[in-house]
Parts: structure tokens; sequence; C-alpha cells
């Protein structure tokens, strides 16, 4: 399935590049300089799919996602933040504005296509809340005063399942420190025991999850859909319901 586009960045080189990589993988893009032209064409043409660059200090971009979110006709389109800093402050502000994603500048090719390729797949959505990716990384986990070193099995917007298990019961809630190595995310969350498998592992649940942190996995789990088996078991029983916009429990 071919993606309808838009781009718009203040910096030719980025939007000829970008432009030139989604035109080679069969998508139909338009890429505009311009953010009040781009923000006229979102008010008559229907998008799958808005790339928008930030531009200082009158935050085109923003003011052009809150365009987008408030139309008639892309109210539903997947707005994708193109930020030159992961500072948490432009983050949320942005994730308020209705920013489903939040990549930053520069973006290479290889964050481009794999998200490019998930938002293609039938049903991505769905797969994107529900999907469990395979996840092999150091977990630092606190609980009642002690440090315990785990070792991530998989992830989801969700959770977390870690091996081996710790002596604390299901409800009990821990603290969690871990890596996206990939693009140099730290991650510090909180979590509840959803599941234990005797000694062997440990399902988490999330909660309170902060913005970048939601963003950060989401980034991870877009970026593999298509790399790895998926799985869609549940770590707990309930999931957290993330939708449109400022994301939470």
């Amino acid at each position: 399935m071919s993606l309808k586009i838009l781009v718009t960045d203040d910096e030719p080189v980025s939007l000829k590049a970008m432009r030139s990589l989604m035109v080679s993988l069969g998508h139909t893009v338009l890429t505009f300089p311009d953010f009040q032209e781009a923000g006229e064409r979102v008010e008559k043409q229907r998008f799958d799919v808005a790339f928008l660059g930030v531009r200082t200090p009158e935050l085109d971009g923003l003011e052009l996602a809150r365009r987008i979110r408030n139309s008639e006709t892309n109210r539903e389109t997947v707005i994708v933040m193109l930020n030159a800093t992961d500072d948490i402050k432009s983050l949320r502000t942005a994730f308020g504005e209705g920013v489903d994603f939040v990549l930053t500048k520069p973006v290479s090719p290889s964050r481009l296509r794999p998200m490019l390729a998930a938002m293609q797949s039938p049903g991505w959505k769905g797969k994107r809340h529900a999907a469990r990716l395979p996840l092999f990384t150091q977990v630092s986990c606190k609980w009642g005063g002690q440090e315990f070193a785990l070792q991530s099995m998989n992830i989801s917007e969700s959770g977390i399942l870690l091996r081996p298990s710790i002596d604390a019961e299901i409800g009990e809630e821990v603290s969690l420190s871990f890596k996206f190595e990939e693009f140099r995310a730290a991650l510090n969350v909180r979590a509840r025991i959803a599941r234990k498998d005797g000694t062997e592992s440990i399902g988490m649940e999330f909660f309170g999850l902060a913005p970048e942190d939601i963003n950060a996995i989401q980034l991870y789990v877009m970026g593999h859909l298509n790399k790895a088996p998926v799985s869609h078991e549940r770590t707990g029983s309930r999931s957290i319901w993330m939708g449109q916009g400022f994301l939470g429990s």
C-alpha cells in the first residue's frame, strides 16, 4: 500500500533527502518549505502521514500539527515531528499538540524505512499498540530497598517481560531503568508486577509513563514490527490505552 505523505521543513537538504527516499519506496510525497502553504494544503487534501519540521522561534511545525489535528480532512493523519533536539520540554509540547511520534534530526534512512514499512502493513495501528517485540537489554530493577540486574525478553507499549524473577508479589510496584541503544534513549519508569513464572521470568506492567518514555517505546516497536516475530500476548490482565495527542495510561 502506497502512502500519501506530506513533508514540510525549512531545511532544503533535509526536505530533498526525505522526499528522495520516500519516492524510491513507492510513496506519493508532497514537500513544502513553506509552512503556511502546507497548512492550506492539509485543508484540501488527505494524507496518511505528515512529517513536520520545527522552525524556531515561530514554532510553525507545532502550529501546523494543531491545524492538522483539528481539520476534518486529516484528523486521523499520523503526525511525525522532526525535532532538532530531544529535550523533554519540546517532546511534551509536541505531544500536547497532537503529535504521534518525535524523531530527532538528522533522520537516517535506517530509521525511516522500517517506520514507513510498518505504516504500510494492514492494521498497523492495532499492531502498534498490541505487538510485543523481542528486546534483549540489561534492566536495573529496584524494589524493597534492593537492586536487581535483570535481562529483558520482550517489550510492548503496555509492559516488559524480564528474567529471572524476583521475590516480590503480584501487584507490587518497582522502578526499572534500561536503554534503547540504537537511538540512545535511557528510560526510568515505574511498573507493577503483573505475572510470575516461578523463578524463570516476571512480567511487568508500565504505569504513569512520561511522554518521552512512551515515544521511545513506540519508536522501538515501529522500527521492529517487520523485522522480528511478533507476539500479541499481554503482560498482565489489562493493557495501557494510548491514543492521539498526549499519551498516558
